[in-house]
Formats: C-alpha cells, sequence, structure tokens
C-alpha cells in the first residue's frame, strides 16, 4: 500500500545494502532491501460490560530508524498458522495493535449492583451507587496480561458530580486504531497460569433530588 494512503503523510527512504539486477520480463519479482526487527508483546483485553469474552491481541513496536510500511502479515504460534491480518504503517518508534480473536481460555464474569439512596443536609441530594464486580480466571498453562477496560459517567452538568471508588487507571495512548471513548477506565492485571483474580470497583452519581438521568436511574 503507497505510504501516503495507509498513512496520510509519509516521507522515508530505504538504502539497499547492494546493487540488484531486476528481470523485465513482466512478472512480479521481490527483491529483499533490508530487514527490521519488530517488537512483540501479546496483550488480552476485555471490555465485560460489553461483552464477556476476552480478546487476543498482539502488540507491534518499532523500536528501529526505519519505517515499516503498511501490508499484510501472516501470524503464527508455535509453528501453527493463526491468520493474515493488515499491518499500518509503523513509523520510527510506532507501535500499533493487531487482534488475534477470542481466548477461549481465559474466562471474564461481570456484576454491577445499584444501590439508590439520598444524602445532604435536607436529603436534596439522590445518591446512585454503581458497584462494579469483575472476575478473571486463567486456564492457560502461562502467564498473561489482561486488560480490563470499564466506562464512566461523564456530564458537562454542573449539578450532577462523578465520585469513582476504584483503583482503576485513566488510559493513555493506545497502539490501536480508534482513541479511548471519554470516561474509559482500565485494571491491568497479571495473571500466572491457572490463577483467578477478583476486581471490586464502581462510581458514585450525585444528582439533585428533583432531577433524574435521561433514560431512567436504573441501568446496568
Amino acid at each position: 500500500m503507497r505510504p501516503r494512503e495507509s498513512a496520510g503523510s509519509f516521507d522515508h527512504r530505504f538504502d539497499a545494502a547492494a546493487p540488484a539486477d531486476i528481470p523485465s520480463d513482466g512478472t512480479w519479482h521481490t527483491v529483499t532491501v533490508g530487514e527490521i526487527p519488530v517488537g512483540l508483546r501479546t496483550e488480552y483485553i476485555c471490555v465485560p460490560s460489553v461483552e464477556q469474552t476476552v480478546y487476543t491481541t498482539l502488540v507491534l513496536s518499532n523500536a528501529t530508524g526505519q519505517a515499516l510500511l503498511a501490508g499484510p502479515v501472516e501470524v503464527t504460534m508455535d509453528e501453527e498458522f493463526l491468520l493474515t491480518t493488515a499491518l499500518p504503517t509503523l513509523a520510527p518508534g510506532g507501535v500499533s495493535r493487531v487482534g488475534l480473536g477470542p481466548a477461549e481460555a481465559i474466562g471474564v464474569t461481570r456484576r454491577v449492583n445499584l444501590r439508590e439512596s439520598t444524602a445532604g443536609l435536607r436529603n436534596n441530594v439522590t445518591v446512585l451507587e454503581h458497584r462494579v464486580h469483575v472476575e478473571l480466571a486463567n486456564r492457560l498453562p502461562l502467564p498473561v496480561s489482561v486488560e480490563v477496560r470499564e466506562r464512566v459517567p461523564v456530564t458537562s452538568d454542573a449539578d450532577v458530580r462523578i465520585e469513582e471508588r476504584a483503583d482503576w487507571t485513566v488510559p493513555g495512548d493506545d497502539p490501536g486504531p480508534r482513541p479511548h471513548a471519554p470516561g474509559t477506565r482500565l485494571w491491568r492485571v497479571e495473571l500466572p497460569a491457572g490463577a483467578t483474580a477478583v476486581l471490586d470497583g464502581g462510581y458514585d452519581i450525585r444528582i439533585p433530588a428533583g432531577k433524574a438521568l435521561t433514560g431512567g436511574n436504573r441501568r446496568s
């Protein structure tokens, strides 16, 4: 793929190690110009509020001074072919994420409990307490790194307050093709082989007693 189509704007020069003769016989010929070592890291991602499935992703990083142009990439594991997918342009220092499909051996379940109460000197504040409970189980024979994604509400109304009650983190730049949605929060868990983990968190929505959330106060 042409760099201008895959990256918008891109200038780079590849210096060949030696001259090469290419026959002019009307057929395609592949000439190796150079080799670029690419860093590989397997990460598992799940968004249990949308789908209680864990997905395998491959994070590719280019720590060299050479660009890696967009094109097809074949993924193998333990000498077994998995899939062919498209790799975007990786500029020097660039990072990209490639999805490899569901990881059936890693389980995730999620529950949410909602409690509605009042607060304030005159009970003039409605408090909607959301408690999120996530369980992970690694049935693989090796340790894994799992990223659990949640979302907390966002508001531009000065009368509405969101109070988070979890040790999750605000995401930074993601190597994937899409930026994180507003309110995204992350848990990152290191799971040994055969291990389980429990994540508990949540948030409170505080609104004036005379108001209600669009669509109703009760939601998952």
